[in-house]
Formats: structure tokens, C-alpha cells, sequence
């Protein structure tokens, strides 16, 4: 342009348009005057603006409107509308207002844009018209308003654009743009931000819109979700670029963006591509938030479907390429345009002669089309040409797209460009900028110059040939270096080769080490093409082209750019909510990172208002907890948004939330977790867990306690867990696997977990067996955590919370093939370690009976925090892998060497094997050995047990050593390797004392040998080692040494001795020190919880307290029984799913062991009463019991009224219901059934069965009334000893009731009759009841009568758990010279269940001198059950001259069980042989 200032001429040549060129709207002129140049600027336009406001427009207010003018040489800056002199008020309704305002030169106006200010409260401005004078020429312009600029009223926008109307000129149309804003699919592409865009077109632009309202439901801008928005502005006319950004600071905030597209209208049939593939985020891509997007073409928004690669349709396609004009003075240029299909490519040689060139072709064989490139063939340009658009439609299926090169051809540049297809519905490929090293090989003469080209090929086609040198000369590849260089190609996919062409000007030889290829920005794609050869020596050819296949490829995802400042740990938590209740909870947070979790922080709002977190150095954040502290809600709060801003850094972390409720929709969860979401890093996955829980088997092991569990995993742990019972499940039952749900964020490895319980009181507790995890999906990896151990607070130990270690993952299957042969061996370790050096380390592969191989870790080997990998051979004696054991040999005190986990793989067949040992290995006590059995789904799981040694050290002079001490315990099931016994702080192994070791070792099965070793030093007289295994029902094994270990003389060998099993022992432990060895308390008040669960009668709370008005308890103990406790007039209290009592023992009943439930009146009434479950608890001594009942009361609505349920204690055995089977012998009962009632209580020593109506009862209703007999059946909970019944007989009218005898035996003992003679005529008169107690008679059992023996008296006394026992046992004096004695000997008997009282020998019942030489003498003797014997004390007083006694054995029979027991001796119990004991303990 030129402009005129006072005969001055100053050129300018140049746009003064913020969007062509610089983007500069002002310029510095220079003017030539008189040969001296003189600076100016361009001059401005000024304008008189009338704006007139609607009448229903709301009274003005003090907010910004601003206008900027568009015309046909450029626009205006922002022009502020505002007050002309001081105190004016504008924008009035119904008002004129008039401004004056200068600008540039813009040319003829074709439209203005009007904005006001987005701030709260602004009510919105009617705008009528719009209308400006230019103040020097007298040109009006005007523009036709009439719309709302609010952001409630109208279109709801607060930015309008108008076109200028005129009488001779049709004014431009107003488009609804429909921009589409395509969020890509990488992790964290989501943002939360406000985005603007500005979209520009041949004529002028929209200015900065805010994208604020979309057309799609949800939230805006989120991961793979296009959201589309309306952008009002007068036509643009061909769309050339946007500006897209927004106002999120930090890493984290921004997003990917997949591209942008735009429609003229909701109604157009095309839309403009606008590409990114990049992220927008202060620290990653361009580490920008906002880029500038070229439109790369159009396509059809919908077309008729594609053919397949391999049908390709009839037809043509019509090409037409617009380009810039052409000096037709030259020379026509050539092109080649090279269409790419998903079969084949083909090139077209094309001769541009003007602005527009078409061609036809029908591209046949290529398949569909995916990309085009247009490149320079090998003849120069002789002109620049501008390629602008290349149009293509084909004639078959009117598939049409738009390619927008817009890209200059030059002469003397070997250029190439190229633009992905545009179909509809589909996303073009991405053009990507591949950085090429080229590597230059550092020997000598490695350097050579000359002319080179590229062609990297992938699996979507080639780059084609790309010229690392330019027409203007060659290139140099200097020795050592690496030269950069950079092409854009549409995305090749996968890369697999390179081709590389050099020719050399002065025939050098070029050593290429290798080519470096990276894509993308982040994360960045590393290709490395390794060639390490010369090229081009020894050729005769121009040019030598070699292909490099790909070597590796790598991905790195770090940040492009690193944090300015250091983070203080102040976070900010945005979270919003919905359907959050009206008293809001208190909810509590917990933030997890890799290194460990936060303080417990409190979620402050859900509304959507930010509040401060203090979170420590955690590390890289890797999710949320939010853990509610109240009970579980009525319904779930609907998680919409959740952001964590660090207010230092300002990174940015998302969660996703879509369909995300905190403590699910049902509100059943207490705890909800979110996985932290960063850019392009796949969070942890959530994952549903299934927790299995395994309650044992033991008496009393149910529970019905809340049960809480917390899982540690490598990425943290679960929060406090309720395992959440189901509505069928209302407890854990004996021997019940209960398997509950748990939605959490991946764990990653389990490590152990936390198993707890609130309820308090002996019998309140629970059995665990053993809980299994398993994770759903793909993985379906099934953890094991064993337990064996009471959570009971008056049991054992008293814990209610134990940690439990992992211990094992499961094998879906046995080892199917041999597992002979080489082994790999991967040891991972941690960082973990204090020594520097790791420890010399053994690890033991096991078989069966005591099978095993081992490798060695040398000393340092296995690195700390690295994997460590090594081989060993398995010979034909293994024929399964039992176990693992790993050892730790030579570590220096206060060393610990970490090992996370030992992964065996057979070489051959590739099958695998995983030990999670997660632990320390130190040289103390206890930490030096592990062990790790093969867990197989299907098969029992062997468990871990940790066995105590009691080893007792002789009491006779000098019996002590200071040597150390080796053992190694065999079993059935294998051994434990050689233990070294050793103990912090103490002197081990004096004269006379018991040292306690314990030894960790996969279960062993029944104990049959221990192996004894000590080392050089001392002698040590061992006396015996006793091995306990801590569970409860574990054995006690007794290994007797009576031997001194010396060391030898040729000390080759250490002195050594295996020992035998001499007794095992059944162990029961009791209860703790609430009980202590006394009986339980059990008067008092007691409280009685019936559960609701179930009721199957379906009625409210007010009828099921009706039905339990009527039930009636009768409540047994170890003192006697409760009198008859009715519920009628009881209060009950309802508490959640119970409903609760309070009753009262007046005395002491001792240990209950069993309760009869009945209805009172049911005769008269037939309703029911189903009974689930109840629970009773001493208020006092909170003993507790509970009984698992699902049945209806009565059983029959014609039979039994009671019900007996047994009552089960840990640590007691229980009784268990029987059926009995009455037969009564009669001549004319069933006769008078009509008129007569009988009923029977059966009394034995564990109590009665009440009162049971004998003609209810009846088996066979159709019984004929002329039979001499009838049988009943009663349940009941098993009685023991019968000794008697008591029979009542009721009758309506007076009658004669004849009554022979009564048979009554078990249903499983059929073989066992108890015979009640009667033989009685009963005179019964109306409503006086006859009453007779009769003894049992006799018993016949397999057929032969048994003489009654049985002391009644003594029965009806003893409690169930206190029946008599007699023993008859055999003496065998031993065959030796001086074998017998004089002396008075006695004996004691131990069981598992009791000690006898001492017993002293003295009538033989064979010989009347006993215990002579090589004789037999037999005893019996009466004591209390003692149970299952395990040992005796046998000795004698010394009384007499040569008392010493040589005793061979005893046997000893109990009468009852006819069980016998065998105690060898073989000794003399003499004071002067062997060790002088006149007194021994022998074992079975």
C-alpha cells in the first residue's frame, strides 16, 4: 500500500492484520522528502456509533460492552463502549446512545461483534440497532440487532455478531457454526478448564469465543467425548485455522486434543478438519495451552458406505487441484501425486498449467485411499507454486473429500507433503514430525559427503524418499557426529525398516553406526535402526541404498517439562456431588501414594467449593479413599467431579467419575476408592475382589460379630473393610465358606491383611480358619491367608484382631508334565535391604519324603533392589514340588537382606511356580528360614506352623554345653532342613533348664523323628524335647533322649542323635484367665437376641414379639437345669435386624450345655413361630453363645412341642441332637388316645429330654389299636446314660392304662436297647395324673443281655462331662536276675481330658506276691474318665532290701472302649542302676 502524507510517500507493503503475516496492526512508515527520509503512521477513521436499547431491557448497570468492526483491509482493536462525559449513564432502556470512536483504516465494514462482560449478576442488554457515521466521508453503515445478549434470555449468548445492511448489497448470512471439540483417548485427556476458540476463514474471524454450552449431555471436554457448541458469526467464508486454548495452569490441567471440526450449520452436509493429536498442558506436547490448527480439508459428514479393500467399486475419481496462478511465460511444472491405499499405491505424473488442473483415474488396485502425497519428482521447479486444495469425488459412490495442502513448492528444495483421507465417520490419520539422528561411526575415515536420502517404512506404506541433502549441494556426515534432521508424514504406524541411499561426490566411504527415529512429544516413541557398517565401499554404483531393519523400540513418558517450584504439600480438593442427604455425613479421606499414604484428612465440602488437603511426601499420588466414619447410608451420594490441584506445583490430578457413587448407589459400602488419573499414564484399575472366608470347624467357631479386614498390597491397602453380610448370610457359621464382594483400586501384589472384630466375652469371638482372595478379570489370581487361631477375647491369647501373612498364590493346576530337568530361578528383591553386600543364601526346592535340591546365592550376588536369576537341576527321585525353603547363611549382625518373591520355571515345558516370601532375612531368632508350600486349587492347602521346641538339658553335673545346636524335625509330610537353635540375650542349654525355641516350617504332618545336633564345645546331656504345635487342636509330641551328646575323637563328624516319637499327645487348649480352671458363672442376668432375617411368615416386628410371648427355654448347665423360663410379659426391644430380652438366673447352672425351646398353649393355636437365629450374653461376664436354629415352632403342627439345640463353648466338646426310638409295649393305650395323654421324660447323664407326649409322637397314625406295641421318635440332645423315665398319664375320664415295658435306643445305635420293665395296671382317674419313675432294668447290646451295673445314684449326680472309667492294667516284671520287688508301687494315669488320682498296687489279681521276676500281675481300678490316655507315672517307694525293680511294660484296657494302651519301660527303677530313679513318666 502507499500512503500520502504532505507530498511525502511512504511505502508500507505490508498487512496490518493481527492474523496475516506478523500480526501486526500497526507499522512504522518511513517517507522520503527531499532525499531525507521522515518517519509517520498510518492515519486513522474516526466514527459517530448510535446504539439504541430495547425498551424491556433491564435498567443498565456498570458493566462493559465492547465492539470491533470488521471491514475489507482489516478490523478494529476492541473499542470499549463507555459513558462520554463523567456521571452518564448508557444502555437506559428505550435510550439512544451515541459514541465517538477512532480506528485504522478497515475498509468497507461488512459486520460488527458486540460483547459484553460474563460477571455475576449481569442481567443481560436488549439491543435494538446498531448504527455508524464516518465522520469524514459521511458513509453510514447500518446494522440490524434486535437480540438479547444474556446468558438467560434469548440465544444465551453474551457475544453477537451482525452483518452490515445496505439497500444495494445483500448482507452477509449469519452461520450457527457447530464447533466440535474431540477429546482424545489417553489418559488424563480430559480437562476441567474453560476453553476458547477462535475460528479464522478468508473473511476475518469470530474473535475469542468460550466454549460454554454443549450439545451433549455430560460433563465437558472428558476422555473419548466429542462435545459440539454453538459459535453464532457472521460467515467466514472458507475456514483456514483456529486458536484453541484454556485457562488450566499446571501439569495435569490441560488435555489432549484429538481435533476439531466445524459445520457451517446443523443442517450442513460437511464439516472442516481441524487435527491436533497433541496435548495442550503447561508441562507435556507443546507445553502450551494454546496452539493454532490449520484446516487440512472438508469431508461429508455422511456418505454411502466404503467398499472393502478387496471389492473395489465402479467408477472414477474426479480431481480437481486448485492452486495458485502460473507465469505463462515459463515453463509448465511437473508433480507427482502418489495415492495410498490399504492394498497398493499408485503414483500420477502430473503437469500443472494453470490455477486449476483435473484429472481422472480410477485408482484401481489400490483399495480404499488413506493418504495422498504430492512430491517434487527429480526434474527442478523452475517456479514457486502454491498448492492450495485438492478436491476428489468419486463417480461410484460419492465419496467426496476436501484436501487442504495450502503448501508452497519451491525451486531448489526437494519438498514433499502429505494429507491424510477425509471420510466421514471415521478419524484421519494424524501427520506426525518424525526427528531423525543420524549417527556418523566414531573410527576413522568414517566421515564422507555427498547426497543422501531417507525412506522409513512402516506397516500403514512409506514415507517416501526424503532428501537429507538439497539441490544446493551435499551434505557432510562428520566422524562422531550426529546430524538432525525432521520430516512430517502422514502416521506409518509401527515402524519396521529404514532405507538409506548415499552417493558419494568424492567416492568417501560413510561408516553409519545408526539411525534414531522419535514420534511424538509425550510420550515419545524411540525406533533405533542399527547398522554398525560402511556404506557405499567397495560399490561401483551412483548410488548404494541399504535396508535397516528396526532393532528396538522404547517409550518414555516424561515430562517435557519439570516443576519451577517444589511442592509444600498444600493440595486442593474440588469435589461435586449429587443426591447428598439432607444431614450431610462425616466422611472421611485418606490419600495414597508410592511411597505411603496420608493423614486422615475430612472431606469439608461436596459442593463443588474447594478446600485444603495437607498431604505429606507420599510420592506420585496413586488414588483416593473416602471412608465414611458413621454406618453405612440409606442411599449412595453421586460423585460428578473430583480434581486434587497441588497449590505449589500447580499439577493437576483427575479421577473419573462417570457413573461413580461414594459408598455405591445402595449405600452399602463404607468405603469407596478412586484411582488418581495423569496424563497418558494408565491408572490402577479397579478390580473386584472376591474374599472367601473359611470359619474352622472347632465347637463354637461361628460368629455373627461384624467382621472388618484390611488388604495390604504393594499400592497400599483397602481402609478398614466390613465384610457386608448378605440377607441370608446373617453370620459365619462352623465350617461355612462365606464369600463377600469388594470394589477396590488395583492392590497390586497382596502382601497380608488385618482381620478384626469388636465383640467382647468368651464365646463371642470366631474361628478362622483361613481367608482366600481372588481377583476378578484376566488375572483371576487367587491369594491364600492362613489363620488356625481363635479371635475370641476368652480364648488363648485373647486377640479379637490378628495380622495374617500370605501365604501363597494358587495354582489353577498340578504340574502335568515331568518335573525332571533344568529349572529357571528369579529371586526379586527390594530396595529394602540394609546390607550392602547381600548375605550368602541358600533356597531348598522340596519334594516328597524329605526329597530335595538346592542352588546357592554366592555372597553379593542377588543386588539389592534387582533380580537375581540362576538355574538347578530336579533328578527322577522328584515327583512333585511340596515346598520351597530359603535360607540365609552368612549374614553379619544387624544385616537384613529383603526378598520378595521366588519364581520357579521349568525350562522345557515353561510351567511356573510363585513363593511371595515378602519378608526380612536377618541371623536372628526366628528370620533366617522361610518356607512356602505349592498351593493347588482343588486340593487342601497345607499351611504354615510355627512348632515350639521345649528342649530340657539334663539335671546331673557338668549336663550343660555352650556349644551351638542344630535340629531338624521329619514328619509324614517332610522335614524342616537342619535349624540352627538360636536366642537373643539368654544362656542356652544350663544344667537343669528348659530353653524354648520356635521353628517355622511348612506343616509337617504327624511328628515321627527329630534329628539332635550339637556342635563343637561341651558335652550336653539332653534329657527329652517336647514339640507343641500352638494351635488348638494341635499335638504334643515328646521325643526322649535320656543320652549325652559328646563330640567325637576323630572330629570329622559333630555328635549327633535321631530320636524316635515316644508319645503323641491330642491337645486341647482352654480359655484365658477370665475363665482361668474354674466353671463358668452363669448366673445372672443374660441378654437374648432373636434375629429377624427371614421370618417366614413375612409379618412385622409387633406380631413376631406376639409369637415369641409364647415360646418357653429350659436351659441346661454342668450344676443342673433352669426351671421353665417363659417369654409372655417380656419386653422386647428392637435393634436393627434383632429383636432383644432380658432374662434372669436366679443360680448358678455352671457351663451351659444345652437349651430346650417349646411353645406354651399350641394346642389351642396355630400360628408359628420360625426361629433363625439367637444369641445370649451374660450382661455381666459377656460369655456368649449363639445358636443357628432355621426351623418353625412346633415341628409338627401334630407332634413335638420342644426343640433341644446343643450349646456350643470353644475349647469344650459339644453334644450333638439324637433321635431315640421309644417303643412302648401295651395292650391298650392306643385303644384310649382318644381320651389319654402320656408323656415321657428320659433322664441320663447329661440330663432329661422334659416332658414329650408319647401319643403325639407317633410314627404310624394308622397303627392298628389291636397291636400290643407302638414306637415313637424323639429328638434330643444326647442324654448319655440312661438310667430312668418318668411317665405321666393324664385321662379326661377314669380309665385303666395297661403298660408292659418300655424299649428306648439311639437311632444310630440300634444294636444298644435300654429295657424299662413296668408290668403295671395304671388306675387313672379324671383329672388326677399318675406319676411313675422307673429304673432302667436292663441293657442288650448285640443281642446279649448286660447285667445293670450302673450306679443311678451316681449318675443322676455327675454333670455330662464327669462319667466314670475303669481300667484294667497288666504289669510285666522283666526276666533278669533281682527283676522283682518288695517295694510299694503306685501309678498315675494322664489323659487329654484328666489326671487320675495316685493308685498304689496292691492286690494282683493273678498272683498274691506281686511283681516277681518274669511275671504278669493285672489290676483294676475306678477313676473318672480321663479320656484318651497319653502317659503314666509308675515308680515305687524303695521300701525293703534289693527294691530295685527291672519293669518291661504295662498294658492298660479301658473297659468301656476296650481301647488299650501300650508303655514300654525296659528299665531298672533302682537307686543304684543307671540314673537312680525309682520314678518314671512313660509314654503310650
Amino acid at each position: 500500500m502507499e500512503q500520502r502524507l504532505a507530498g511525502s510517500v511512504c511505502e508500507c507493503m505490508g498487512w496490518l492484520d493481527e492474523y496475516q503475516d506478523d500480526g501486526k496492526i500497526e507499522r512504522e512508515l518511513i517517507a522520503k522528502k527531499n532525499g531525507n527520509l521522515q518517519k509517520a503512521f498510518t492515519r486513522g477513521q474516526r466514527w459517530r456509533l448510535q446504539v439504541k436499547t430495547a425498551g424491556d431491557s433491564p435498567e443498565s448497570q456498570e458493566w462493559k460492552r465492547t465492539l470491533v468492526i470488521y471491514g475489507s483491509k482489516g478490523k478494529s482493536d476492541d473499542i470499549l463502549l463507555s459513558p462520554q462525559s463523567p456521571g452518564q449513564k448508557c444502555f437506559l432502556p428505550r435510550a439512544m446512545d451515541e459514541f465517538l470512536v477512532e480506528t485504522g483504516d478497515v475498509g468497507d465494514v461488512y459486520k460488527i461483534r458486540v460483547t459484553c462482560d460474563d460477571l455475576p449478576g449481569f442481567e443481560g442488554w436488549h439491543l435494538k440497532s446498531f448504527h455508524m457515521d464516518k465522520l469524514h466521508t459521511k458513509q453510514e453503515v447500518n446494522f440490524d440487532c434486535s437480540c438479547w445478549l444474556s446468558l438467560n434470555r434469548g440465544d444465551k449468548e453474551l457475544v453477537k455478531e451482525f452483518p452490515a445492511v445496505s439497500e444495494d448489497q445483500k448482507p452477509l448470512p449469519v452461520h450457527k457454526y457447530v464447533v466440535s471439540v474431540h477429546i482424545g483417548d489417553h489418559w488424563g485427556a480430559e480437562t476441567f478448564a474453560n476453553v476458547y476458540i477462535t475460528v479464522y476463514g478468508k473473511r476475518g474471524d469470530t474473535g475469542v469465543r468460550k466454549l460454554q454450552t454443549s450439545l451433549v449431555k455430560g460433563e465437558k471436554f472428558q476422555r473419548r467425548k466429542v462435545d459440539s457448541f454453538l459459535v453464532e458469526a457472521v460467515s467466514l467464508s472458507d475456514l483456514q485455522k483456529v486458536v484453541l486454548g484454556h485457562d488450566g495452569e499446571g501439569y495435569g490441567a490441560g488435555m489432549y486434543l484429538k481435533m476439531i471440526t466445524i459445520q457451517e450449520s446443523q443442517d450442513s452436509e460437511e464439516e472442516w478438519i481441524f487435527p491436533c493429536w497433541n496435548w495442550l498442558d503447561t508441562h507435556l506436547g507443546i507445553c502450551n495451552n494454546v496452539c493454532e490448527i490449520r484446516a487440512i480439508g472438508k469431508r461429508l459428514i455422511s456418505s454411502s458406505k466404503l467398499p472393502q479393500p478387496n471389492m473395489q467399486s465402479s467408477g472414477l475419481w474426479i480431481m480437481d487441484i486448485v492452486g495458485s496462478d502460473l507465469n505463462i511465460e515459463m515453463d509448465p511444472i511437473h508433480l507427482s501425486f502418489i495415492f495410498y491405499g490399504d492394498l497398493n499405491h499408485r503414483e500420477l505424473a502430473l503437469q500443472i498449467t494453470g490455477k486449476e488442473t483435473q484429472i481422472k483415474d480410477e485408482l484401481a488396485g489400490i483399495g480404499s485411499v488413506y493418504k495422498v502425497r504430492v512430491a517434487v519428482p527429480q526434474t527442478k521447479l523452475n517456479q514457486p507454486w502454491h498448492l492450495d486444495l485438492l478436491h476428489m469425488k468419486h463417480t461410484g459412490t460419492d465419496q467426496e473429500m476436501w484436501l487442504a495442502f495450502d503448501y508452497w513448492f519451491k525451486p531448489n528444495e526437494d519438498t514433499c507433503v502429505e494429507l491424510p483421507a477425509l471420510y466421514a465417520d471415521q478419524d484421519p490419520l494424524p501427520v506426525v514430525e518424525y526427528s531423525i539422528y543420524v549417527h556418523t561411526g566414531d573410527l576413522k575415515k568414517a566421515d564422507a559427503s555427498g547426497e543422501a536420502y531417507l525412506c522409513i517404512q512402516g506397516e500403514r506404506g512409506d514415507s517416501g524418499k526424503r532428501w537429507l541433502s538439497s539441490r544446493s549441494g551435499p551434505i557432510t556426515f562428520a566422524r562422531g557426529q550426529v546430524d538432525v534432521f525432521k520430516i512430517k508424514a502422514v502416521h506409518l504406524g509401527k515402524l519396521n525398516q529404514v532405507l538409506v541411499g548415499f552417493k558419494s561426490l568424492k567416492k568417501d566411504d560413510w561408516f553409519l553406526e545408526k539411525i534414531v527415529i522419535k514420534e511424538g512429544s509425550y510420550p515419545v516413541t524411540t525406533h533405533n535402526f542399527v547398522h554398525n557398517d560402511w556404506i557405499s565401499k567397495l560399490s561401483k554404483k551412483d548410488f548404494v541404498e541399504v535396508a535397516i531393519p528396526l532393532k528396538e523400540t522404547s517409550v518414555t513418558s516424561d515430562l517435557v517439562k519439570n516443576f519451577d517450584t517444589r511442592s509444600r504439600g498444600r493440595w486442593q480438593m474440588c469435589m461435586n456431588s449429587t443426591n447428598i442427604p439432607e444431614k450431610i455425613p462425616d466422611i472421611q479421606l485418606i490419600v495414597f501414594g508410592t511411597k505411603r499414604k496420608s493423614s486422615v484428612q475430612k472431606v469439608q465440602n461436596l459442593k463443588n467449593e474447594p478446600f485444603l488437603l495437607t498431604i505429606d511426601d507420599i510420592g506420585d499420588i496413586t488414588k483416593v479413599a473416602f471412608v465414611l466414619s458413621s454406618q453405612c447410608l440409606r442411599r449412595g451420594i453421586k460423585l460428578d467431579k473430583l480434581r486434587l490441584k497441588d497449590l505449589d506445583t500447580k499439577q493437576e490430578l483427575g479421577f473419573y467419575t462417570t457413573d461413580q457413587w461414594l459408598f455405591e448407589e445402595d449405600g452399602s459400602e463404607t468405603v469407596t476408592e478412586i484411582a488418581a488419573v495423569k496424563p497418558d499414564k494408565a491408572p490402577l484399575r479397579e478390580v473386584l475382589y472376591s474374599v472367601s472366608v473359611h470359619t474352622g470347624t472347632l465347637p463354637a467357631s461361628g460368629t455373627d460379630a461384624d467382621i472388618l479386614i484390611t488388604i495390604f498390597g504393594e499400592n497400599g491397602d483397602s481402609c478398614k473393610r466390613k465384610l457386608r453380610h448378605s440377607r441370608s448370610e446373617a453370620s459365619l457359621e462352623r465350617g461355612q465358606i462365606n464369600t463377600f464382594s469388594m470394589k477396590a483400586v488395583d492392590f497390586g501384589m497382596l502382601r497380608k491383611m488385618l482381620v478384626e472384630h469388636s465383640h467382647v466375652g468368651y464365646g463371642a469371638g470366631w474361628y478362622l480358619d483361613r481367608i482366600t482372595i481372588q481377583e476378578s478379570g484376566e488375572n483371576n489370581i487367587q491369594y491364600v491367608f492362613s489363620c488356625q487361631e481363635w479371635l475370641d477375647s476368652g480364648v488363648g491369647d485373647g486377640q479379637i484382631q490378628r495380622e495374617l501373612r500370605l501365604l501363597g498364590i494358587v495354582k489353577k493346576e498340578h504340574l502335568t508334565r515331568s518335573i525332571w530337568g533344568t529349572w529357571d530361578v528369579i529371586v526379586v528383591t527390594d530396595d529394602v535391604s540394609t546390607s550392602f553386600t547381600t548375605p550368602k543364601m541358600t533356597l531348598y526346592v522340596c519334594g516328597e519324603k524329605g526329597v530335595h535340591a538346592s542352588v546357592v546365592f554366592p555372597k553379593g550376588s542377588p543386588k539389592k533392589g534387582q533380580n537375581y536369576h540362576t538355574s538347578l537341576e530336579l533328578d527322577k527321585k522328584f515327583h512333585a514340588i511340596c515346598k520351597v525353603r530359603l535360607e540365609i547363611e552368612e549374614a553379619r549382625n544387624g544385616e537384613t537382606w529383603y526378598c520378595q518373591e521366588v519364581k520357579l520355571q521349568h525350562r522345557k515345558s515353561k510351567e511356573a511356580l510363585e513363593f511371595p516370601f515378602l519378608r526380612s532375612f536377618t541371623k536372628e531368632e526366628g528370620s533366617s528360614v522361610a518356607e512356602l508350600p505349592v498351593l493347588t486349587a482343588g486340593f487342601n492347602f497345607p499351611t504354615v506352623k510355627k512348632y515350639n521346641l521345649y528342649i530340657t538339658t539334663g539335671a546331673s553335673p557338668q549336663s550343660g554345653t555352650d556349644a551351638d545346636v542344630y535340629v531338624m524335625l521329619r514328619g509324614f509330610l517332610g522335614d524342616t532342613g537342619r535349624r540352627k537353635l538360636v536366642q537373643k540375650g539368654e544362656k542356652l542349654f544350663t544344667k537343669g533348664k528348659v530353653d524354648v525355641f520356635q521353628v517355622e516350617a511348612v506343616d509337617l504332618g504327624s511328628l515321627q523323628e527329630l534329628v539332635v545336633e550339637k556342635g563343637k564345645g561341651s558335652d550336653w546331656q539332653l534329657e527329652k524335647i517336647i514339640v507343641k504345635e500352638p494351635t488348638f487342636s494341635g499335638t504334643e509330641t515328646l521325643f526322649m533322649a535320656q543320652t549325652w551328646l559328646k563330640d567325637r575323637k576323630d572330629g570329622k563328624k559333630l555328635a549327633s542323635v535321631t530320636l524316635n516319637a515316644t508319645e503323641i499327645q491330642e491337645r486341647r487348649s482352654t480359655a484365658t484367665s477370665t475363665l482361668g480352671n474354674q466353671q463358668m458363672k452363669s448366673e445372672g442376668t443374660w441378654k437374648i437376641y432373636f434375629t429377624q432375617l427371614h421370618d417366614k411368615t413375612t409379618e412385622g416386628s409387633e406380631e413376631l414379639i406376639k409369637k415369641i410371648s409364647a415360646l418357653v427355654m429350659v436351659f441346661y448347665g454342668s450344676n443342673g437345669k433352669s426351671n421353665p423360663i417363659s417369654m409372655e410379659n417380656k419386653v422386647g426391644h428392637e435393634a436393627e435386624d434383632q429383636i432383644t430380652y432380658d432374662v434372669y438366673f436366679p443360680s448358678d447352672l455352671g457351663m451351659l450345655y444345652k437349651v430346650r425351646l417349646g411353645l406354651q398353649g399350641w394346642e389351642n393355636n396355630t400360628s408359628q413361630l420360625f426361629l433363625r437365629q439367637f444369641k445370649m450374653q451374660n450382661t455381666k461376664t459377656l460369655d456368649t453363645f449363639s445358636l443357628t436354629i432355621n426351623k418353625t415352632l412346633p415341628l409338627s403342627l401334630n407332634g413335638d412341642r420342644w426343640m433341644e439345640l446343643p450349646i456350643e463353648w470353644p475349647l469344650k466338646d459339644a453334644l450333638s441332637v439324637v433321635t431315640y426310638h421309644v417303643t412302648v409295649v401295651s395292650s391298650n393305650v392306643l385303644k384310649k388316645k382318644s381320651v389319654v395323654q402320656v408323656t415321657m421324660c428320659v433322664h441320663g447323664t447329661n440330663g432329661d429330654t422334659g416332658d414329650r407326649p408319647l401319643l403325639h409322637l407317633l410314627q404310624n397314625p394308622k397303627q392298628r389299636e389291636d397291636n400290643e406295641s407302638f414306637t415313637v421318635h424323639m429328638d434330643a440332645v444326647e442324654l448319655g446314660e440312661l438310667h430312668k423315665v418318668v411317665l405321666s398319664i393324664h385321662s379326661k375320664t377314669g380309665c385303666k392304662l395297661d403298660i408292659k415295658k418300655i424299649h428306648l435306643k439311639e437311632a444310630l445305635k440300634p444294636d444298644y436297647i435300654y429295657i424299662f420293665e413296668v408290668n403295671e395296671m395304671f388306675s387313672v382317674n379324671a383329672g388326677e395324673p399318675e406319676i411313675r419313675e422307673i429304673p432302667v432294668s436292663f441293657v442288650i447290646k448285640d443281642g446279649v443281655e448286660l447285667k445293670n451295673e450302673v450306679n443311678h445314684t451316681l449318675l443322676e449326680e455327675k454333670s455330662p462331662t464327669e462319667n466314670v472309667a475303669e481300667y484294667i492294667i497288666k504289669v510285666y516284671t522283666g526276666d533278669k536276675r533281682g527283676a522283682g520287688t518288695d517295694a510299694n508301687v503306685h501309678i498315675i494315669l494322664f489323659g487329654n481330658e484328666d489326671t487320675s488320682e495316685i493308685f498304689q498296687l496292691i492286690e494282683s489279681l493273678e498272683h498274691r506276691d506281686p511283681f516277681e521276676r518274669g511275671k504278669v500281675d493285672t489290676f483294676r481300678i475306678k477313676t473318672k474318665s480321663l479320656g484318651s490316655l497319653h502317659s503314666i507315672e509308675i515308680g515305687h517307694d524303695g521300701k525293703g532290701v534289693g527294691s530295685g525293680w527291672f519293669l518291661d511294660k504295662l498294658e492298660i484296657t479301658e473297659v468301656s472302649t476296650k481301647e488299650m494302651f501300650c508303655f514300654i519301660c525296659n528299665r531298672w527303677l533302682a537307686e543304684d542302676e543307671n540314673d537312680g530313679r525309682t520314678v518314671v513318666r512313660l509314654y503310650s
